[in-house]
């Protein structure tokens, strides 16, 4: 009795089976499977060797199956449907191939991203894969050749001029309101709590996009009334910037209401809102900052996943602020 060696059959050898089954023509099978004859001839010699029988009988016009073949003939057939059906579903899968989107954030809010923007593609099942980076000053310019796919900035992070006919701009909230963060033991939460009081203090800018060019309104207002205020850096990883707080005298003014409920969180530190009338003060005379999000005109991004996108940043903005 014959065993048959199954490891030694494959996919091809199956499909000139079948089509030879079929044609009964070693040519038509060559051409329709774009395969060699020699090639045909010998996936023909394996498969005899194989099952150990001729299979097929060299006649005036072609090659014809015996009987041992007809048996053979479907379930190669259903063998070959199903490697088939092995590739339908691997073509499917990279139709899915996920879109790649570069999203450029401020550190201090980086952090809130990945999360939320994961559990909302994985919730919608959207074929969308992210990657979050830090908003910078080349962030524009990133956005314009193609790197990035969106940014979000703060108004006074960023010239006009940045995003005339190249850049789409959207505001997506005003940031009108202030907290104020500092050591669990700072002075300045025994005393009046004014614009002039915190500047009596080393003042850190965490500010969404700020640099030395771009002041944040708070520095913008000391240096339009004369206050003196001494910036000591710019900090814009959200432990760094606890990290630093926590151990040294400075203060820091941010707009955004997750940072102060972590640092609410955190027994080390303390926070308070920065009242109305020194909101309302310091924004007298300088326009309030908002948040943007800047994207490349017609954006190389499907349009369904883009719209979907700028809301679920619209969304995480209104959770930060």
């Amino acid at each position: 009795m014959h065993i048959i060696d199954v490891d030694s059959l494959d996919i091809l050898s199956l499909k000139i089976l079948v089509l030879l089954y079929e044609s009964k023509s070693a040519t038509y099978v060559s051409k329709a499977l774009d395969v060699p004859a020699p090639k045909i001839s010998r996936s023909l010699k394996n498969l005899r060797e194989v099952f150990g029988d001729e299979l097929f009988v060299r006649r005036k016009y072609g090659l014809f199956p015996n009987e041992f073949v007809t048996h053979l003939y479907p379930i190669a057939k259903q063998t070959i449907e199903c490697a088939d059906k092995f590739q339908e579903v691997q073509t499917a899968n990279a139709n899915r191939v996920k879109t790649h989107v570069e999203i450029a954030v401020p550190g201090l809010i980086a952090y809130a991203f990945p999360k939320a923007l994961m559990q909302a593609i994985k919730e919608e099942q959207k074929s969308i894969q992210i990657n979050i980076t830090p908003w910078s000053k080349h962030t524009s310019q990133d956005i314009i050749n193609g790197d990035v796919t969106l940014g979000v900035c703060c108004s006074r992070g960023i010239k006009s001029s940045d995003y005339t006919d190249k850049l789409i701009a959207t505001q997506l909230q005003n940031i009108d309101k202030l907290y104020l963060v500092a050591g669990k033991n700072h002075p300045i939460f025994k005393q009046d709590i004014t614009l002039e009081s915190i500047a009596q203090y080393p003042y850190i800018n965490g500010y969404l996009g700020h640099s030395s060019a771009r002041p944040s309104p708070f520095q913008t207002f000391c240096a339009e009334n004369r206050i003196d205020l001494e910036t000591e850096l710019t900090i814009t990883s959200i432990s760094s910037l606890f990290e630093y707080l926590i151990e040294n005298q400075s203060i820091t003014l941010l707009p955004y209401r997750v940072i102060h409920e972590m640092a609410s969180d955190t027994p080390e530190l303390h926070t308070c809102q920065l009242s109305q009338l020194e909101t309302e003060r310091l924004h007298a005379n300088i326009e309030i900052p908002s948040i943007l999000l800047i994207q490349k005109k017609q954006t190389e991004l499907d349009n369904d996943n883009l719209i979907w996108l700028i809301q679920q940043i619209k969304q995480i903005i209104n959770d930060v602020l």
